[in-house]
C-alpha cells in the first residue's frame, strides 16, 4: 500500500494486513513488525524512523528502539510530508491545513488555508514555501507567514534553492522562477537576531510600508522600525518606546514642544540618565523638579545656585524650599521675616539659638511670649545625604544593558553601501543561468561581531533660559564616556529550571501558562481549560515570595526553590501539588464519601484529578502512586456522579433509580465503600420490588470480604434476611439495563449517559482519566475529569522526566 526509505540501503513497505516490513535493496525481507497504531499510510521519518499515518494522526516510530518518538494531529488527514534538506524540519500538508514540526515532531506551527494547498518545499534557510491554487506563500517555523506572489495557473513546487523556485505546471512542463525572498529572509534574520543580516536586507531589500513597521513593533524591535520613519513625531514615539534616549532627544529638538520634552524627561528619569533629565528640566524651566534632582543626587553646589536663582526670580516659595533642602536656617529666618511672618521667624531663630536674629525679632513681637510654643526637646532636621555619589571620572548616569542600536545608527545607512555578505549575491546580482552545483556559504552564516558600544549622551544641552540678568542656571556636568561598564542580563531562575526540565508543573511555576496548556493538549488532549485557571494560579503563587526592601523601594521577588536544588545548582521550583499533597486531599475526599456528602466529595475528587497533571514524581514509586490515584479518583468521581444523579430523580422513576444504584456496585472502590454501595443498591431494589436484582447484591454482601466482621456484622445479618425473602419471591417488577449475573469487572458504565455499554460495542475512552464512553460521545468533553477530549489520540500523561 505504501513504501518509503528508512536508510540508504533499506526501505519499509506497508503490507495489506497492516504490518510493516523492512526490505534491503535486494528486495529481501529483513524484519517485520506490527505498528503501534492502525496504519493506513507510511512516510519517511529520517534515519531508521518512519512516519505512520492513522486517520488524522501521524506517529513517528523509531525502528531501532522500537518505540514511539512523538505524534502530531493534522486536521483533514495528511496527504504529503515534506522534509527540509538537512532533516531539521518537516511539513505535513492536508487539503486545507499545514503543520510544521521539528525532526522529532516537536510542534512549531500550524495554519489553515481557505484555498486548497497544492504543494510545498523547504528552502536552504529553513523557510517553508508552499503554493495554493492562486498564490505562492511562505511560512517560518515561528509562525510568521506571508504572500510572495500570486499565480495565474496552479503549479506544483518541487524545489526552492538560492531564491529560485522549480516547479511543474498542469501541462507537465518543468519551470524555474525567481522569488523575491527579501521579506521572509528579513523576518528570518530578525527572528534569529542576526542583526547584520537585518541591516543588509533593510538597505538592499527595498522593504517599506507601514506593514513592515507594524511587524517590527509587534515583534519587539521598534529600534529597527525607527529607520523606516521620517516623521519626527513618529520617530520620537518609537524612540521612547524602546528607550533610545539620544534618538528621542534629536526628535524632541526638532519638535521643540513642551509635551515632548516632558515625556523625554520621564523616560530619561526612568533610565537614570541624570544629564538629560537635568537638560530637560532646564529647557522646560521646571525649577522645582530641578532643585529636587540636585537634592537626591547630592549636588549641593548646584542646589545653592538654584537658591540664588530663586532669589533673583523673586520666587519666595522656591527660595524657601531650596533653603530647606540646603539646611540653611538663617536663610529661612530671613525669608519669613521679609514676608511678615515675624512670629514664625522668631520661633525658628529661638529654636536654633540664632542670637544675632533673636533680639531684633523679639523687639517686633511687643512682649508676646513665644517660648511656650517651643518644645522642650527639639531635634535638628538635616536634609538627607545620598549614600552614593559619583566620583571623578565616573558617569552620573546609570549603566545600561548593551543593545543593538549601534548597528542601526542612521549614519550607517547614509554611508556607502556595505559589501555584500557571503551568499547574498544570489539575491543581489546572481544570473538566471548560474551553475546549480556552485556551493557558497549561506548569507546569514558569517558571524560578524556586533559593535554594541557607543555614547550614552553628550553635547551642549544647557541652552539659554532667557532669564535676563538673573544669571545662568548650573551647567550640566560634561558627559564622561563610560569605561568598563559591561552588564550582561543573566538567566532568571525560571529560565534555568526550564532548561533542565519542562514538565507542566515547571512551566506553571515559571508563569508560562500558555506553553503549559499546549503541552497538556498534546499529552492529554486538553479541551477545557477553565478548571485549570484556579489550579495554575494556586501552583504559581505557591512558588512566589516577596521580601520587603528599604523604605520607598519595591519589594524583592524571588521564586521558591525545592529543597537542596540551590546547593546542587540544578534549580527546581517548589511544587505545590506533590504526591503527598495529592494523597492528603484524596483522603479528605474519602471521608466525605463515608459521611455521605456526595456533592462535596464529587468536587473534591474532581479537583484532585485536575491537579495531578501539575504534579511531579521523583521516582518510579511516586509515579506509580500518582497513576493509581488517577484510577481511584476516576472511580470515585463516577460513583459520586451516580449518587447525585440518583438522588435528583423523583420517586415515580423507580426503574432509573434502581438502575443507577446497581451501577454504583460496579465502581472499583475501597472494600467498605463497596459494601455500602451494595447495601444501598439492595435497599433500593427491594423497595422497588426488584427481588432478583436485590438478591444478587445481598449475596455479594454475605459472601464478600469487606473489612472487619464486627463493623459489618449487623448489615450482613440483615442481608441474609433480605436474601431469603428475595429467593422466595424471585421476581423483578422493573426492567433495567443491568445484568445481575454478569461479572462486575465486565460491566462498563458510559461516563456520558451513565448507562451500561453493550458488550458488542467498542467503547471509547478519555485519554487522561480513561473513563469509558459510547462511540456517540467521540470528540466531546469528558464528564469525569472535565479536561480532555473523548477519543483523542495523545501521548499520555508525563509525571517525571524520561
Amino acid at each position: 500500500q505504501a513504501v518509503c526509505f528508512t536508510a540508504r540501503n533499506r526501505f519499509a513497505v506497508l503490507q495489506s494486513g497492516g504490518s510493516v516490513g523492512i526490505y534491503n535493496l535486494q528486495n529481501e525481507l529483513s524484519k517485520k513488525f506490527d505498528p503501534p497504531v492502525s496504519t493506513d499510510y507510511i512516510f519517511p521519518g529520517g534515519n531508521n524512523r518512519i512516519l505512520l499515518k492513522s486517520e488524522e494522526k501521524v506517529v513517528m516510530y523509531d525502528l531501532t528502539a522500537r518505540k514511539t518518538v512523538d505524534e502530531v494531529s493534522v486536521a483533514g488527514g495528511v496527504r504529503y510530508v515534506v522534509w527540509s534538506q538537512n532533516g531539521a524540519y518537516v511539513a505535513f500538508m492536508s487539503k486545507h491545513n499545514v503543520l510544521l514540526a521539528g525532526k522529532n515532531l516537536e510542534y512549531y506551527h500550524s495554519f489553515h488555508e481557505n484555498i486548497r494547498v497544492k504543494s510545498g518545499a523547504w528552502d536552504e534557510n529553513g523557510v517553508f514555501i508552499y503554493s495554493t491554487l492562486s498564490h505562492v506563500k511562505y511560512c517560518l517555523p515561528n509562525g510568521d507567514s506571508g504572500i510572495i506572489h500570486s499565480l495565474a495557473n496552479p503549479i506544483y513546487i518541487v524545489r526552492v534553492h538560492k531564491q529560485g523556485m522549480y516547479f511543474i505546471d498542469r501541462e507537465q512542463k518543468v519551470g524555474k522562477q525567481r522569488l523575491n525572498c527579501s521579506e521572509y529572509l528579513f523576518k528570518l534574520a530578525l527572528h534569529k537576531r542576526n542583526f547584520n543580516d537585518v541591516k543588509l536586507w533593510i538597505t538592499n531589500g527595498r522593504l517599506c510600508g507601514n506593514a513592515v513597521i507594524g511587524y517590527l513593533k509587534q515583534k519587539g524591535f521598534p529600534e529597527v522600525a525607527l529607520h523606516f520613519v521620517e516623521d519626527q513625531q513618529t520617530r520620537f514615539n518609537l524612540a521612547l518606546e524602546y528607550g533610545h534616549i539620544e534618538e528621542a532627544m534629536t526628535a524632541a529638538q526638532e519638535l521643540d514642544e513642551r509635551s515632548s520634552w516632558n515625556r523625554l524627561g520621564l523616560e530619561a528619569l526612568r533610565q537614570g540618565n541624570q544629564q538629560i533629565v537635568e537638560m530637560v528640566y532646564q529647557k522646560t524651566k521646571n525649577f522645582d523638579a530641578l532643585s529636587f534632582l540636585y537634592l537626591i543626587t547630592g549636588n549641593m553646589n548646584k542646589l545653592r545656585k538654584m537658591l540664588k536663582i530663586a532669589e533673583m526670580r523673586g520666587d519666595v516659595m522656591s527660595r524657601f524650599h531650596n533653603a530647606l533642602m540646603l539646611g540653611q536656617v538663617e536663610e529661612r529666618v530671613k525669608i519669613m521675616a521679609e514676608m511678615g511672618q515675624v512670629p514664625l521667624a522668631a520661633v525658628t531663630a529661638r529654636a536654633h539659638q540664632l542670637k544675632e536674629y533673636m533680639e531684633k525679632l523679639e523687639e517686633q513681637l511687643q512682649g508676646n511670649d513665644i517660648l511656650s510654643q517651643i518644645p522642650s526637646k527639639t531635634v535638628l532636621l538635616v536634609p538627607p545625604v545620598p549614600l552614593c555619589r559619583p566620583v571623578a571620572g565616573d558617569s552620573a548616569n546609570w549603566p545600561l544593558l548593551t543593545s543593538t542600536k549601534k548597528i542601526f545608527e542612521k549614519s550607517s545607512f547614509e554611508a556607502a553601501a556595505p559589501p555584500p555578505m557571503p551568499g547574498s549575491e544570489a539575491f543581489l546580482d546572481a544570473q538566471e543561468d548560474a551553475p546549480e552545483d556552485t556551493e557558497e556559504p549561506a548569507w546569514g552564516d558569517e558571524d560578524n561581531a556586533l559593535d554594541l558600544g557607543g555614547d550614552m549622551g553628550g553635547g551642549d544641552w544647557g541652552g539659554d533660559l532667557d532669564l535676563g540678568d538673573l544669571g545662568g542656571l548650573p551647567e550640566p556636568v560634561e558627559h564622561v564616556e563610560e569605561r568598563g561598564v559591561n552588564l550582561t542580563l543573566g538567566d532568571t531562575c525560571q529560565a534555568k529550571w526550564l532548561k533542565r526540565r519542562r514538565l507542566p508543573c515547571d512551566l506553571v511555576a515559571a508563569g508560562d501558562f500558555e506553553e503549559a496548556l499546549g503541552l497538556l493538549k498534546r499529552r492529554l488532549g486538553l479541551m477545557n481549560v477553565e478548571p485549570l485557571e484556579a489550579i495554575f494560579k494556586e501552583a504559581y503563587w505557591a512558588t512566589c515570595s516577596s521580601l520587603p526592601a528599604l523604605p520607598q523601594m519595591p519589594s524583592l521577588h524571588w521564586p521558591l526553590l525545592s529543597e537542596g536544588s540551590a546547593k546542587s545548582r540544578e534549580l527546581a521550583p517548589k511544587i505545590l501539588f506533590t504526591p503527598q499533597v495529592i494523597l492528603d486531599r484524596a483522603r479528605e475526599a474519602l471521608r466525605m464519601i463515608t459521611s455521605g456528602k456526595f456533592n462535596d466529595a464529587l468536587a473534591a475528587f474532581r479537583g484532585v484529578l485536575q491537579a495531578i497533571p501539575i504534579s511531579v514524581a521523583n521516582d518510579a514509586n511516586e509515579e506509580r502512586q500518582l497513576t493509581e490515584m488517577i484510577d481511584t479518583c476516576r472511580e470515585y468521581v463516577n460513583f459520586a456522579r451516580l449518587q447525585v444523579a440518583s438522588k435528583k430523580l423523583t420517586p415515580d422513576k423507580a426503574a432509573r433509580i434502581i438502575e443507577l444504584n446497581a451501577y454504583l456496585t460496579c465502581c472499583k472502590l475501597q472494600p467498605y465503600h463497596q459494601f455500602l454501595a451494595c447495601k444501598s443498591a439492595m435497599g433500593a431494589c427491594y423497595k422497588a420490588e426488584n427481588f432478583v436484582t436485590a438478591a444478587s447484591f445481598a449475596k455479594r454482601m454475605v459472601q464478600g470480604n469487606f473489612g472487619p466482621p464486627e463493623k459489618v456484622k449487623e448489615d450482613v445479618q440483615k442481608a441474609r434476611q433480605v436474601l431469603q425473602i428475595c429467593e422466595q419471591k424471585a421476581t423483578d417488577k422493573h426492567n433495567i439495563n443491568f445484568d445481575p449475573k454478569a461479572a462486575v469487572e465486565d460491566v462498563k458504565i458510559c461516563g456520558g449517559s451513565l448507562s451500561a455499554i453493550s458488550a458488542a460495542e467498542t467503547p471509547l475512552a478519555c485519554p487522561y482519566c480513561s473513563t469509558s464512553y459510547m462511540a456517540s460521545f467521540k470528540g466531546k468533553l469528558c464528564e469525569t475529569c472535565q479536561l480532555s477530549e473523548i477519543g483523542a489520540n495523545t501521548l499520555g500523561i508525563q509525571l517525571r522526566p524520561i
